[in-house]
């Protein structure tokens, strides 16, 4: 409350976006150096065959994992804009029924 009136603010919302935005794209730059730093110890490509298909099956989880946070994130930031918008739109009605 300022002044005996109260103040909305939306500013900790867009945080909220670019947080998750940010952690996608440090855990993507941190899978893709494990995965080059597995290849390297291949240089030939020499690699055991069940080895392989562990690292595979393990880059396909993470990839699943990842789409799915990405998912819930689109969710979450849809949230957060919708609740911008009825923030805005209660205010403006709050500001008509003040003037009234």
């Amino acid at each position: 409350m300022s002044d005996g009136h109260y103040q909305y603010s939306d500013v900790g919302l867009s945080d909220i976006q670019t947080i998750g935005r940010d952690q996608i794209e440090v855990c993507n730059e941190i899978w893709a150096d494990v995965m080059t730093r597995i290849e390297a110890l291949f240089p030939e490509g020499e690699i055991d065959a069940g080895l392989a298909g562990v690292l595979s099956e393990r880059n396909e989880q993470y990839v699943r994992d990842v789409n799915r946070y990405v998912e819930d994130l689109g969710m979450q930031n849809s949230a957060v804009g919708q609740t911008r918008e009825i923030a805005a739109e209660g205010g403006a009605n709050m500001r008509r029924a003040a003037r009234l």
